[in-house]
């Protein structure tokens, strides 16, 4: 999605004396899966004035200047006592010297490993810093009693939440966020922002649910009225829904019956970006994803991790020409384990050179392991198609475990049920989809008109499908309907399996419609679509889209059907 406003800052009151301060981004910031839906997003800042005066979580470099230039019409920066950091990041670095040069009393709040991170970021500043690690709390005056829950995660091994028993508000930081930019401050038409919350949960916090899990035990005793998120609208309105969603999502996650250790480093982030990326292709494959971050993780915690996955997959930076030691420890785990049966993988990005691959992807071949992939290297920061790549790599490594794992049993008769649903027919179709530079395709027989005004139709989309998350409301598509005769060979190249990142249109005569999709033109008609809604519905989404164009290129030809003897297969 492109946008033509500029970058904004919102500022408005959203209880007694806490305002909220809203940096806003109408496109997509950078290259990372969770903004793959492109709606942009906001960094959400919030400024409680008591007594005392606390700011929460400043906004990345990106928003320094105007952020600053609102803050200041905002806030006497003199009277600024302290800085809550719900997590750390470099990006973040800037913005606070910023306000650092403009109020050096500033003391900052933070758990332990912020303070190691922030402290590492200013070497040459003696920081004022108080430590929280759960039972101290900070009174702000007037009421503002202000309690912290330290949230660790592989991602954001120094999360913190705040509470303030005055305003009974939650500063969730990374939890129950979504990445939209829009005028809506609250969540107030929640329904609309669903899909975008799950899209959200799948893949940031779907890789890590043990860790979720412990952030919603900690906060469930507390009396909360408003989650105060790092991103997108303020949650109040659907507050228990997305907590009881929160709780079963993670639930559904972690009952999966295979489970995928993802152990990685990351010296500059692009590593953790990939690691992202294959998370999602491995949830969308149906898998659990045990997510491990060897920095912070201790080798009893790598160890239990690994015991209980079937496949595990490492991803490192190269530095200096080696790998980091948490992965030299990890390795010397897995090495140990002597456990040579499970289904492996080697991934990560460098810069000059990528010797850790080949070492890491060495001393597993020399033990014995086989790979589920090719060694992934990728040279500096990730782009769309890389990420994409990441994805099916994640799915397709899914799907391996998944076949492994099945116990072959005697072909039965389809019983009566499963014979009648397969009686139902579908026209035989290849759905096209574009998005940047990303391209894919599927073959699609599950497609049927919905509506007459305005002409719209639904296709359902299996979840481990790489053009699913290319299928998102607002996402165009071609359906192009293909005719008896030569509709076979479509079929049969269709639905084998594509490599990651393979070209789904090698050999096929091709051309592109209006809305940038691939259109075959041995094709009988085509569609161009824009997805309106999406369902889900078991192993299914249903999308529902609007026709915007078409064109009938074979009026004499007749509709390729595809005739079933088992509703169980396609």
């Amino acid at each position: 999605m492109t946008n033509s406003k500029p970058r904004d800052v919102q500022v408005l009151p959203i209880a007694t004396n806490t305002k909220a301060i809203r940096a806003r981004s109408w496109s997509r910031l950078r290259f990372e899966i969770e903004y793959a839906l492109e709606r942009g997003t906001t960094s959400n800042c919030y400024l409680i004035e008591a007594d005392k005066t606390a700011l929460i979580d400043p906004p990345p470099e990106s928003f320094t200047e105007i952020y600053l230039e609102a803050l200041r019409q905002t806030l006497d920066l003199q009277s600024l006592d302290y800085i809550i950091l719900g997590h750390f990041s470099p990006n973040r670095v800037a913005t606070l010297k910023a306000i650092l040069e403009l109020a050096p009393q500033v003391t900052f709040v933070c758990s332990l490993p912020g303070a190691n991170n922030l402290r590492a970021a200013f070497l040459e500043q003696d920081l004022k810093v108080l430590v929280m690690r759960g039972k101290e709390t900070l009174d702000l005056g007037k009421g503002h009693v202000l309690k912290f829950l330290p949230t660790p995660s592989p991602r954001w091994p120094e999360g913190l939440c705040t509470y303030d028993r005055q305003t009974q508000i939650l500063y969730t930081d990374k939890l129950f966020a979504t990445h939209l930019c829009g005028d809506e401050v609250f969540d107030d038409n929640w329904e609309a922002l669903k899909e975008d919350q799950r899209y959200y949960f799948n893949c940031l916090m779907a890789p890590q649910t043990p860790h979720v899990q412990a952030a919603l035990e900690k906060i469930s005793d507390l009396q909360v009225r408003m989650y105060a998120v790092g991103h997108g609208p303020l949650v109040r309105t659907s507050l228990i829904e997305l907590t009881k969603a929160y709780g079963e999502w993670s639930r559904s996650h972690n009952d999966r019956e295979i489970s995928v250790a993802l152990l990685y480093a990351s010296a500059y982030g692009n590593t953790a970006t990939l690691a992202q990326a294959i998370a999602l292709g491995l949830t969308k494959g149906g898998v659990a994803v045990k997510s491990i971050n060897c920095e912070f993780a201790t080798p009893d915690e790598i160890r239990i991790n690994l015991a209980q996955s079937e496949g595990f997959i490492i991803g490192s930076p190269t530095i200096g020409g080696h790998a980091p030691t948490p992965i030299h420890t990890a390795l010397g785990i897995v090495i140990s384990s002597g456990d040579n049966s499970k289904l492996a993988g080697v991934f990560g990005s460098y810069g000059w050179s990528g010797e850790a691959f080949d070492l890491i992807e060495g001393k597993l071949r020399d033990s014995g392991y086989r790979f589920g992939f090719d060694t992934l290297k990728v040279k500096f920061k990730p782009d769309d198609v890389t990420l994409k790549f990441c994805e099916e790599l994640g799915t397709d490594f899914a799907q391996a475990l998944k076949k492994a794992k099945k116990v072959r049993v005697p072909q039965q008769a389809a019983t009566p049920v499963e014979q009648a649903v397969g009686r139902i027919v579908g026209s035989v179709c290849v759905v096209t989809a574009k998005q940047g530079e990303v391209s894919t395709a599927m073959l699609g027989a599950w497609v049927s008109q919905a509506t007459f005004n305005p002409p719209g139709i639904t296709v359902a989309i299996a979840k481990e499908r790489a053009i699913e998350s290319l299928m998102y409301p607002g996402g165009k598509f071609a359906l192009n309907i293909l005719p008896e005769g030569n509709h076979q060979d479509y079929m049969k190249h269709f639905r084998k399996s594509f490599a990651p990142g393979e070209d789904r249109f090698a050999n096929f005569s091709t051309a592109v419609a209006d809305n940038g999709c691939t259109v075959l033109t041995d094709a009988l008609a085509y569609l161009e679509c824009s997805v309106n809604q999406r369902l889900e519905c078991g192993d299914h989404w249903v999308v529902y889209a609007t026709v915007d164009e078409g064109k009938l290129l074979k009026p004499d030809a007749v509709t390729a059907i595809n005739h079933r003897k088992t509703g169980t297969h396609y």
